[in-house]
């Protein structure tokens, strides 16, 4: 099994049990996301249909260097930047390619079923790193995307912010 399929697997078997979505109605969703950091606090979170996904567990995000690219997500999204990526630009998550950027997305629906939105399901979307950090190996930035796949719902991801420690 190649590398990129572990690393897939491994993300969905974490991520399942280890997002943190409270029902407190009185908050306003934006605002129970975790702030928009650049030290490395492996924060991850965002809203998916107006409702708010904070990764707190560390073990359920990931963030590795390999093979000319960085790969990293949480809660059930996951995105791949490859080379050549800068701070204060946008990378768009279609026609994957050097300098571009592709995301997926998979929702436990019920016990033995789940949504798959892969790269060719995502219609519009981006990726923008605010600190590439390549001493302390930190990667910090925002994201969102829309996508939308058969038998499941439509996604519109907003508001996305990541503060990571990556693997080199």
């Amino acid at each position: 099994m190649n590398t990129t399929k572990v690393l897939k697997l491994f993300f969905v078997i974490t991520i399942i049990t280890s997002c943190s979505k409270d029902d407190n109605s009185s908050q306003n969703p934006i605002d129970q996301l975790p702030p928009e950091t650049q030290t490395g606090a492996n924060t991850f979170g965002f809203l998916i249909n107006g409702e708010f996904i904070n990764v707190t567990n560390t073990s359920a995000q990931t963030a590795i260097y390999q093979g000319g690219g960085i790969q990293f997500g949480a809660g059930g999204v996951y995105m791949v930047v490859l080379d050549p990526f800068t701070t204060n630009t946008s990378y768009k998550f279609m026609d994957i390619g050097a300098g571009n950027a592709r995301v997926e997305y998979k929702e436990k629906i019920s016990e033995n079923v789940f949504c798959i939105y892969d790269e060719s399901d995502t219609y519009e979307g981006y990726v923008t790193f605010t600190k590439i950090d390549k001493v302390n190996y930190i990667i910090s930035g925002t994201f969102e995307f829309s996508t939308i796949t058969d038998d499941c719902e439509d996604i519109q991801i907003t508001n996305g912010r990541f503060d990571l420690k990556y693997i080199p």
